[in-house]
């Protein structure tokens, strides 16, 4: 809900936008491919047995997303634009087993097994500024949200729920034309995402329940192909 409410106050700044001459505005779309790198460190919790598992993992992916922009001769180029990537990563399915040292049957045996954790980064929205620095030049910031899609089978029989993501991203880029309606952009942006947290679906016989947390930054370079209007 929030992610809907972000996108419609974009639109609504857009439509203000154009109020503005329509000589003096440049209105752009177009289709981008994008390689990205990201360090994840993750830490994980279980419910009773309290064993904390510490991971760090670097992720590589190209996703493909679409812009729209509209930016405005009588403020100095300043642009508004909006982006969208439908699916961005899937993660690597982490498997380990859980053993629980127990002389005698206990309650903790539960947590004994094979644990299954993936999950996919879909739905990834980006709304941000951009502003020229020069002839071709320019630099951008945003605020982006993407969800996180968990996929597990955990030996301790609790599941975790959807993580929505948000963060910033910064970076700059370069701009040529190709004609008179078309033209081609290189672009290169750090992301940091705030601290992600879930917690697990069943509590264990403590009381407490399993407990995920995690750090994610990331860079991103991207190609663009584009018309204006």
């Amino acid at each position: 809900m929030k992610k809907i409410t972000t996108i419609l106050a974009m639109l609504s700044a857009l439509v203000v936008l154009t109020g503005t001459s329509a000589k003096a505005l440049d209105i752009k779309t177009g289709l981008s491919l994008n390689s990205m790198g990201a360090v994840a460190n993750a830490q994980e919790q279980l419910k009773d047995q309290g064993r904390v598992t510490n991971k760090t993992d670097a992720i590589a992916t190209t996703f493909a997303s679409a812009f729209v922009e509209i930016s405005s001769d009588e403020m100095m180029g300043l642009g508004f634009g909006v982006s969208y990537a439908p699916e961005v990563v899937s993660l690597n399915d982490e498997e380990r087993n859980i053993q629980v040292a127990v002389a005698e049957p206990s309650p903790n045996a539960q947590d004994s097994g094979l644990q299954k954790i993936a999950a996919d980064v879909d739905d990834l929205v980006n709304i941000y500024v951009t502003l020229p620095v020069g002839t071709g030049a320019y630099v951008k910031a945003g605020y982006i949200m993407a969800t996180l899609n968990t996929k597990e089978n955990l030996a301790t029989g609790s599941q975790y729920p959807n993580v929505d993501m948000e963060g910033l991203s910064i970076g700059g880029g370069y701009e040529g034309e190709l004609g008179n309606s078309m033209f081609w952009r290189a672009e290169g942006t750090y992301q940091h995402w705030d601290d992600i947290a879930a917690s697990g679906s069943e509590a264990g016989t403590t009381g407490n329940v399993n407990k995920i947390t995690a750090e994610i930054g990331g860079v991103t370079g991207s190609l663009s192909l584009g018309m204006k209007f």
